[in-house]
Parts: C-alpha cells; structure tokens; sequence
C-alpha cells in the first residue's frame, strides 16, 4: 500500500495511507510525496486522490510565503524511500534577491529621469537645440577674435641687382571656417648667418582675406649689413 506524506510549506507530515489523507485538510494544491516520484507534486496531479480533494483553498498559514515545489534538476536522482527536503528559506532568499533588483532598477530610473529633466531645463532657456546659425556665429566669434592663428604667411623673396634691397613675393592663407580678415600686419625679421636677430620691421597689407583662400602680396624692403637671411609672419589683422 502507497505510504503518502504532504507537507504544509513549513511541517512536513506522514506517512499516511489513502484513508488517513481523506481525513486531513487535503486539497488540489496540497504538496504530496510518495515513493515512485522524483520531486514534490500537488494532490491534484495524483489520480487516487482527486476524488476525494477539497476544492476549497485553506486560508493562508501565517506570514509564510506561498510554497512552491523546488526545480527538477536536469538529471533526475533516484528515487529514496524518504521525501525530499523542502526548504522555505531558499524561496525567500531568491524573493529578496528579486526586490533588491527591483529597487536598483527604480532607482536607475529615476536618477536618469532627473539628469534628462536638468538637461532640457537648461536647454529652455534658449532654444532646444543649438539651431546651425548659433553654431557658426560661434565658430565665427572664436575666429574674429584670433586672426593669426588662421593667418600664415609663405612666399620666397630675392636681392635686387644692387643688393641694397629685398624683394618679397609673399602669400597670405586664411585658414579660417567663416571669417574674413583684412589689413594684415606683416613682421619682417632679418637675421644674421649665425641666426641672430639683427631688426624687424612691419608692413600692412591692405587686401581682404576670404575664409579658405591664398592672398598674394608683393614688398620691396631694406637690405641692411650683414644680413643673411629674412623672414616674415603675420602678427596681426582685423576682422572684417
């Protein structure tokens, strides 16, 4: 004769036979073992017992957590002539790991909530977005203010027949997105064979320089003794 045990999510109760479980408060949720099965199972799943389960839920038994029978495992163990163990703490541990993800997501959300609603405030004082003309009077502010880091001077020069002067053929290139310059300050340096700075002189070149373009300039400049070589920069210019 089948020998059945049940447990109640708490106390595990048996063995009894047939007639005994008639007697008990057992119904279709009822946790039940026998020998023959590998896990814990309802009262509902086993035939002999469905004529006689009460349909009726019991109330819940204290504070406990709903029982849930334990996962088979991939292999399935033998069967033993005693149930297996049921134990209610590893249900609650995997509850409370479940809430603690709960909150960390919660909380995510609401730490990217606020970023998003600090981000569009600031955002309103102005517009939503930069519009394209905000981005290139910017770009344009920043250029005005620094012509010589878009202003590069190159070009080749030689002596005249005399020697007494130098002549410059100069190209100014305006390296700059927006901007236009004018009125561009030349820096001639003459130096020495031993690269010693012997004078300086400057000169305006009155022409206008478009963003993304190449300027020719021509000077005609002083030869001095014992001057080597020369070179020149642009140091300064106005914003058109």
């Amino acid at each position: 004769m089948k020998k059945y045990f049940i447990h109640n999510g708490t106390d595990q109760q048996g063995p009894f036979d047939i007639e005994d479980l008639k007697a008990k408060f057992v119904n279709r949720e009822t946790s039940i073992w026998y020998e023959g099965l590998t896990d814990w199972t309802n009262a509902d799943n086993i035939d002999e017992l469905k004529g006689f389960l009460n349909t009726a839920t019991p109330p819940p038994f204290g504070n406990k957590q709903p029982l849930n029978p334990p996962p088979l495992s991939k292999q399935e163990p033998k069967a033993t002539h005693n149930p297996p163990e049921i134990e209610p703490y590893e249900l609650e541990r995997s509850n409370g790991l479940g809430k603690i993800i709960t909150i960390i997501v919660v909380a995510l959300i609401i730490v990217i909530g606020g970023i998003a609603i600090l981000y569009n405030k600031g955002s309103d004082k102005g517009s939503k977005t930069e519009s394209y003309e905000q981005k290139v009077m910017t770009v344009e502010e920043i250029e005005r203010s620094q012509p010589t880091q878009f202003l590069n001077a190159d070009g080749n020069y030689n002596e005249n027949f005399w020697g007494t002067k130098f002549n410059v053929h100069g190209v100014i290139k305006n390296t700059a997105t927006v901007a236009t310059y004018k009125d561009a300050v030349v820096r001639i340096t003459y130096y020495s064979k031993t690269k010693t700075k012997l004078d300086s002189q400057d000169y305006t070149i009155y022409e206008t320089f478009p963003p993304h373009s190449s300027t020719k300039f021509e000077l005609k400049i002083q030869n001095y003794k014992d001057v080597s070589t020369i070179n020149w920069d642009v140091i300064n210019a106005t914003a058109n």
